[in-house]
């Protein structure tokens, strides 16, 4: 028995293969505007993340060795740190107080936390630089059956078209792998001095627990909170106030012209 001759399986491959052209080319098209959206979103980041992080390594390690044992939360907080890199050093200063094992496991956990943020922002762009090639090879070969079809048949339009949609569909992977591929090399660049300044910051948040401990200070071993939110709550705050302000302002100001109105009238 000839299965490709006596069966359908050929018949159920080549509908099979026709069936997956269109979703191909939805998902190259999904995986173009997914990767405009990414490049955008890396300049974004090079403008407002990239360009505030200016700290100083030097310093900010003298001043924690310098700053007295409560004040090593404040001077994290008053540094030019990103902040999951802030909220991850005053979550150690703050429990400062635990048990050197302890301290130690909940430093790790900060610098894994802040590592899962960085692989959550290349996750996309690293499994787009994998997938899209895939999906330009497939935009390619489906349509050459019935080209290679259409040329046997010496029907150029037909095979004319074929060709078109297998280029257009290569082209349009490639490009969308070689942009996600350099907006991971980009942020993987980045990202690595973020974590290697966070990690040399935390060892020396460790050293200062260390020394307290030997001191025979008590610290404080008890926080719990959420540092990302409070600076949520500030952001808000901040901009409540020229709100406020301005309010204030505005009600000031007709006391104020009612007062030259007064003396005028005294006079």
């Amino acid at each position: 028995m000839d299965l490709y001759n006596d069966t359908y399986l050929p018949d159920i491959l080549h509908d099979i293969a026709q069936g997956l052209l269109t979703p191909v080319m939805v998902l190259i098209v999904a995986l173009i505007a997914v990767t405009l959206f990414f490049l955008g979103a890396v300049i974004v980041e090079f403008f407002t993340e990239r360009r505030h992080f200016k700290q100083n390594m030097p310093r900010i390690v003298n001043q924690i060795n310098d700053a007295g044992y409560g004040d090593v939360a404040q001077v994290v907080s008053d540094g030019q740190l990103l902040r999951y890199q802030k909220a991850a050093l005053i979550t150690a200063a703050r429990n400062m107080g635990l048990p050197e094992e302890p301290l130690f496991a909940l430093a790790q956990n900060q610098i894994a936390q802040a590592e899962g943020i960085c692989k959550r922002r290349l996750a996309w762009t690293d499994t787009i630089s994998k997938i899209a090639p895939l999906l330009g090879l497939m935009g390619t070969l489906i349509p050459l059956g019935p080209g290679i079809v259409a040329l046997g048949q010496n029907n150029v339009t037909l095979l004319s078209q074929s060709l078109t949609v297998a280029f257009d569909a290569t082209v349009c992977g490639l490009t969308c792998a070689v942009v996600s591929l350099i907006v991971s090399k980009v942020r993987s660049g980045w990202y690595g001095e973020y974590l290697g300044a966070l990690e040399s910051l935390m060892t020396c948040v460790l050293d200062k627990a260390a020394e307290a401990r030997k001191a025979g200070v008590k610290l404080p071993a008890n926080y719990d909170g959420d540092p990302m939110e409070e600076f949520k709550q500030t952001d808000r705050a901040a901009k409540a106030q020229p709100a406020t302000v301005a309010a204030a302002g505005a009600d000031a100001a007709p006391e104020a012209a009612a007062e030259p109105a007064t003396a005028k009238g005294g006079e």
